[in-house]
């Protein structure tokens, strides 16, 4: 007998609530690689949209306005800040004994990006009716996220040990810096948003 797909509302607050059954449902998805990248690309769209609102509202200041008002390179960034976020991850999962594929983590992390922008949305709202409440609402979300970012890599890589996620968590932020600096230098813009050719 089948049953039947949860609602992005349910599935959200089971997220929140219990991130490891939330895994374990959006695993059993199991999209196609194609399908996973495009939804890359649409999410990196949506994402950009997202922050340039944001940025009309509460501009950021320099440099980072140089990035975020370039739709552009903001979007070419946030599309390889997430590719870069998922092979960091899993290679370095996989080097501490992690199993899974990178499909797995890719999925997980899409979600987690999709609820991020759905995040979004609330906050920019906020931002226009309620400055205050956005301040707490931008907190919760940063310690969800984190919350959650565990209890995926620990489903995604089959490690059975949520201090050994957060261990690749840390080792893969670390590892994720250097790959983003070296994006970063690529498209001239240094680690603070600087031209490298000044």
């Amino acid at each position: 007998m089948m049953t039947k797909p949860m609602s992005f509302p349910d599935l959200a607050v089971l997220t929140l609530r219990d991130p490891k059954s939330a895994a374990q449902v959006v695993l059993s998805w199991n999209l196609p690689r194609e399908a996973l990248w495009t939804a890359i690309a649409l999410i990196s769209v949506v994402v950009t949209i997202l922050s340039t609102l944001s940025n009309m509202i509460i501009p950021v200041p320099p440099p980072l306005n140089g990035i975020v008002g370039n739709p552009f390179l903001y979007c070419a960034i946030a599309a390889g800040g997430f590719i870069a976020t998922v092979y960091a991850i899993y290679w370095t999962g996989r080097i501490l004994g992690g199993e899974g594929s990178i499909e797995d983590m890719m999925i997980l992390l899409l979600w987690l990006q999709a609820l991020r922008a759905g995040a979004q949305v609330v906050v920019l709202i906020s931002l226009i009716l309620a400055p205050v409440l956005a301040s707490f609402l931008v907190l919760f979300i940063g310690v969800a996220t984190l919350w959650v970012f565990v209890h995926f890599i620990n489903a995604g890589l089959r490690l059975n040990s949520l201090l050994r996620a957060v261990g690749v968590l840390f080792l893969g932020a670390v590892a994720l810096m250097a790959i983003l600096t070296f994006l970063l230098s690529m498209i001239g813009v240094s680690a603070v948003g600087v031209p490298l050719n000044v």
